[in-house]
């Protein structure tokens, strides 16, 4: 009998030793599933987008595709490797700063509004995981990101990015979608301080002080010019300098031809080019050697690398154009140690190089 009970004893030690050693596998195989493309509801999450759409998501996000250029841009300065192809070919200015891989990724076309120029296959064959547009909120924005996601199948999002006071909340709003708080932060943070730093510029300046007055210049002839007050002068203002360009158009791409004759007439303080028209080539021209500005040898070509600091495209690049044109016109309020160290900063941040000496000297000179 006692042997019975030992036999009965051994034999459930046994079962129970079998069967956790049979359980283990599928206890672990159960704990292991990483979300994916069609997996569980378990693997989405409700994101509630600047448009008020509330999108199924996925909670692991690793492979984006960007609506346009100011998607693509947000994108790469905080989480460049998820990027699996463009919307518009990078220029050659960015070309540096990318990775080797980043360079042959695919080409995407923008994805909506009278600039569309979609690759439907290219982008179905790249397998996103989500479509994000980055920008001014538009009135038919919700009705533009339904027709993304319904035409694609993929979950599309709308995150508002409209002025430099917006940023901030445009980085924070990705951090939290792509679940990169931690490296989101330190791009609001620097977005937050900047407008800060200028609204108190502005404050000094509103305190009877005179603001210098600037001609922004585009094409060979440097007579192509942005309209004060649109959406490609906002570097100009916020940096409290006054754009002599009073026109009445101030939409569509910012490009106003202007003539020689009302440029005189304005004689700006200061004169920054770009996008063709060269501070060189302005400063031996017979009839810009009339201007004040050219006289006084305050003719600037503006930093384009990777992106252009002022205007074009009218998104986060140009924080960094604030404290140049902030140093150019008031270097008593924005000194070259500022500057020199803003720059170094943003370069790190956004566009993740550490600018050496030699860099920031062909930057700034």
């Amino acid at each position: 009998m006692r042997y019975a009970n030992k036999f009965r004893s051994k034999l459930m030690e046994l079962c129970l030793v079998c069967f956790i050693a049979l359980s283990a596998p599928l206890m672990a195989q159960k704990t292991s599933v990483s979300p994916g493309p069609g997996n569980s509801e378990q693997s989405r999450w409700a994101f509630t987008d600047s448009a008020g759409r509330t999108v199924q998501v996925p909670r692991f996000i690793n492979r984006i595709a960007p609506s346009g250029p100011m998607a693509q841009i947000f994108l790469f300065t905080l989480v460049p490797d998820r990027i699996i192809g463009w919307s518009s070919k990078p220029a050659s200015e960015l070309l540096p700063y990318l990775s080797p891989a980043a360079r042959a990724l695919p080409i995407f076309g923008q994805f909506y509004g009278a600039a569309s120029t979609l690759n439907m296959e290219a982008l179905i064959s790249a397998k996103p995981d989500i479509i994000i547009d980055i920008g001014e909120r538009k009135p038919t924005i919700a009705q533009d990101m339904d027709d993304v996601q319904s035409r694609t199948g993929i979950p599309t999002v709308f995150i508002e990015a409209s002025s430099f006071d917006s940023y901030s909340k445009t980085y924070r709003d990705l951090g939290k979608l792509l679940n990169v708080g931690t490296q989101s932060e330190p791009l609001a943070q620097f977005s937050e301080t900047t407008v800060a730093y200028f609204k108190d510029l502005q404050d000094q300046l509103g305190k009877g002080r005179r603001k210098v007055r600037l001609y922004y210049g585009e094409d060979p002839s440097a007579l192509m010019t942005i309209a004060a007050g649109s959406l490609h002068s906002q570097t100009i203002e916020f940096a409290g300098l006054l754009n002599v360009a009073d026109l009445a158009n101030k939409g569509g791409t910012g490009r106003n031809q202007v003539s020689m004759e009302q440029l005189l007439l304005w004689d700006p303080d200061l004169i920054i080019l770009t996008n063709g028209a060269q501070a060189s080539v302005v400063a031996q021209d017979g009839l810009f050697r009339q201007l004040r500005a050219v006289k006084q040898g305050r003719v600037y070509d503006i930093p384009a690398e990777p992106y252009n600091w002022v205007a074009r495209p009218p998104s986060v690049n140009r924080l960094v154009g604030l404290y140049w044109l902030g140093h150019l016109a008031y270097p008593d309020l924005v000194s070259r140690e500022i500057l020199e160290a803003k720059v170094k900063e943003f370069y790190s941040l956004f566009y993740h190089v550490q600018l050496g000496d030699a860099e920031l000297k062909r930057f700034l000179r």
